[in-house]
């Protein structure tokens, strides 16, 4: 009888404890970490960096140390090469909880093989990624949260974190001034991510801007409004409520911890830029003139990959 309460027990603590994603086992280690990479109040400065792209790591570098800052090269997670055990770990699990019916991929190994299927989500159990989602796309956003992890776990308050392809058009000093003004209008506690431009920028001229957000089958994304936010708080910020690019971004510890804990418990789906204003309550907002952008006709890895390949299943 004893032993029958227990086994009852195990398994309503089992059933009322929220399903997590396994997103955090792949996060990518950060070893050797050195100091002077602070930079005014911001503690720690990362550049994301793939390791075959030592040619955008020394234009970027060159661009930023001109001002004092000496970004940490974070490696980064190179999602043509991920396992394809580990996109089944990473990406979201669809249950009958969620909307389905939307189209997604997902990444099937058949006979030896990787095959990416373009379907409706309905399979139950089935690792699904948002519509086309390239692996490139998926390495960039582990890149993120493994940085996210490593800041977080290490004590900072502030960090910022570039991409290899930014270019500096105003004195990046501006961004502090930013988080002066951040920290008077709203607090520390209530910014959550600031990015240093103001959207992300055409090759051809103009912004490419985002109204809404995308389909998520396990996040209620139809309350469009809010995501539609351009409100102007001080001299230099505005309250945004959605946007593309991640080229260059600042988090407090609370967005650090916002998105943590929003990736870990539903896994990944959208790429970073289209995912980061899901959490509950986070707050983003930008600059209002650009400060560090993205460089135009940047080379990407995030699509189409000819050199695509998985290492193991």
């Amino acid at each position: 009888m004893h032993r029958c309460i227990l086994c009852c027990l195990s398994f309503l603590v089992c059933i009322c404890m929220p399903l997590f994603s396994g997103i955090e086992k792949h996060y990518k280690k950060i070893e050797n970490k050195t100091e002077g990479h602070s930079y005014g109040a911001i503690d720690f400065v990362y550049m994301i960096n793939l390791d075959h792209r030592t040619e955008k790591y020394e234009e970027t570098m060159a661009e930023l140390t001109a001002y004092g800052i000496n970004p940490f090269r974070f490696s980064a997670v190179y999602g043509w090469k991920l396992s394809n055990s580990a996109l089944q770990e990473i990406g979201m699990v669809y249950d009958n909880s969620m909307r389905g019916n939307g189209m997604g991929t997902t990444f099937r190994w058949i006979d030896g093989k990787e095959y990416s299927s373009h379907e409706l989500i309905t399979e139950v159990g089935t690792t699904y990624y948002c519509h086309c989602m390239p692996r490139g796309a998926v390495g960039c956003l582990m890149s993120h949260v493994s940085i996210l992890r490593d800041a977080f776990d290490s004590g900072c308050n502030i960090i910022w974190i570039v991409e290899d392809d930014v270019e500096v058009v105003k004195d990046p000093s501006i961004v502090l001034t930013c988080i002066q003004e951040l920290d008077r209008a709203v607090g520390r506690n209530n910014w959550d991510i600031l990015f240093t431009d103001r959207d992300y920028r055409a090759n051809e001229g103009g912004y490419i801007l985002s109204y809404g957000t995308d389909y998520r089958p396990d996040v209620d994304t139809r309350n469009q409004e809010k995501y539609n936010i351009d409100k102007k708080i001080s001299s230099h910020v505005r309250q945004i409520g959605s946007r593309f690019g991640t080229h260059s971004m600042v988090w407090s510890r609370p967005g650090m911890k916002k998105y943590l804990d929003y990736i870990e418990k539903h896994g990944m789906f959208l790429p970073i830029d289209m995912d980061m204003h899901l959490p509950p309550n986070i707050k983003l907002y930008s600059v209002i003139e650009d400060v560090v952008t993205n460089r135009l006709n940047a080379v990407s890895d995030n699509g189409n990959n000819s050199n695509q390949v998985v290492a193991e299943r």
